[in-house]
C-alpha cells in the first residue's frame, strides 16, 4: 500500500515516515503542499494523510485537488494542531475522510489508516 504523507514538521514528517515504513507501507514524503498535489498526480497512493497548514500549498488545497480536479474517492486523513471547528468542518465539507488533532497517538493513526484503506478496496 502507497501512503502520501504532506507535513511541513521535518521530525513529524521523518518519524511517520519511519513507522509506515515499518508497517510495510510505501511512503510519498511531502514537505509542503505544492509537492504533495504534484506527487499525487504521479503516484496515485492508497490514501493520502495532511497537515492543513503548509507553505506554498494548503491541506485545505490539497483536498480540493484530491477530489475536484482528480475526482478521487482516495481516502483523506486530516492531522492538524487545530481544534477551530470551523477549519475542521471546512476539512470534511471539502472530503476529508477523517481528522485527528495533534498530538496523536501512531498506533491509532495506523489503525485509521488501514480502516480507510480496507473501506475504499471495498467500495471498488
Amino acid at each position: 500500500m502507497k501512503v502520501l504523507i504532506a507535513e511541513d514538521e521535518t521530525l513529524l514528517l521523518k518519524l511517520l515516515t519511519d513507522k509506515f515504513q515499518k508497517e510495510d507501507f510505501e511512503v510519498i514524503a511531502c514537505p509542503d503542499g505544492f509537492s504533495a498535489i504534484e506527487m499525487y498526480d504521479k503516484e496515485f497512493p492508497d490514501i493520502v494523510i495532511t497537515d492543513l497548514q503548509m507553505p506554498f500549498s494548503n491541506g485545505f488545497e490539497l483536498i480540493f485537488h484530491i477530489r475536484n480536479t482528480r475526482e478521487s474517492s482516495t481516502p483523506i486523513i486530516v492531522l492538524s494542531n487545530t481544534n477551530i471547528e470551523s477549519k475542521i468542518i471546512t476539512s470534511l465539507e471539502l472530503g476529508a475522510s477523517d481528522f485527528i488533532e495533534k498530538p496523536f497517538r501512531l498506533n491509532e493513526l495506523i489503525m485509521r489508516v488501514r480502516r480507510l484503506i480496507n473501506v475504499s478496496l471495498v467500495r471498488h
